[in-house]
């Protein structure tokens, strides 16, 4: 009965951000288009748009074939970021993108183009946007991001919340930096300050993965119920009779 009952998870454990004082305002965050760095095999969703379309064939080359299929055309101006960092484009050739967030290889294509282009517009957008969740959570795998940028929250939701023995105080995230290294960071969904922290929002790429509580190393259960105290204590009667 001691063991059952020393087993029971207090409510501080569950309850994410949980604030001392009501009705807290946090300041905005900057998006994430602006802090994530492009990594290898990341790809880059790419369209040239000029009046004439005589010469925006030359860099969006699906569309000079005459194809009637929506996905050949979708596909093929996906670019894919190589071990160097360079992306293969039509006409200009390979353009280096190391050290560069969305908005920075945005122009360093656009300064590219316009060596052969003086009237246009361009398109740049992270397609391979996935992030993967691991351990207490009811859908674990690779999930899509519905958004430009979601939250650790949302991205929980994806995964189909958190199970029973989920420890929401100690969630990891494996993220890459600038220069292509793993980091580790913690972080404690049942505090308010995740909010206002750089991990408030998840990066493509990143993993998240969620530890399980101690109590499930002991064999229990997802629910200890009154039934199985009252079943012990009716075991211990029944043998003190006899």
């Amino acid at each position: 009965v001691v063991l059952v009952l020393s087993s029971c998870v207090p409510q501080k454990k569950i309850v994410m951000i949980q604030e001392p004082e009501s009705n807290v305002t946090y300041a905005p965050l900057e998006k994430i288009t602006n802090k994530y760095i492009l990594q290898p095999n990341d790809y880059l969703y790419i369209n040239v748009a000029s009046p004439d379309p005589k010469l925006s064939i030359f860099f969006n080359p699906q569309t000079a074939s005459g194809s009637n299929n929506i996905q050949s055309q979708a596909t093929f101006f996906y670019y894919m970021i190589d071990d160097k960092m360079d992306i293969d484009f039509p006409v200009v050739g390979k353009i280096n993108l190391f050290g560069c967030n969305l908005e920075m290889a945005k122009k360093k294509i656009y300064d590219s183009i316009s060596q052969y282009l003086s009237d246009f517009t361009l398109t740049c957008k992270l397609a391979s946007n996935t992030f993967s969740v691991l351990g207490e959570v009811n859908s674990q795998g690779q999930k899509t991001m519905t958004r430009e940028q979601i939250t650790i929250f949302d991205a929980i939701a994806q995964a189909g919340g958190f199970t029973s023995y989920a420890k929401r105080s100690e969630v990891k995230i494996i993220r890459k930096n600038e220069k292509g290294e793993s980091q580790t960071f913690k972080v404690n969904l049942t505090k308010g300050d995740v909010i206002n922290s750089d991990f408030y929002y998840i990066y493509p790429n990143d993993i998240l993965y969620v530890r399980p509580m101690w109590i499930k190393t002991l064999g229990f259960g997802e629910t200890i119920s009154l039934s199985l105290v009252t079943s012990l204590i009716s075991l211990y009667l029944l043998a003190r009779s006899l």
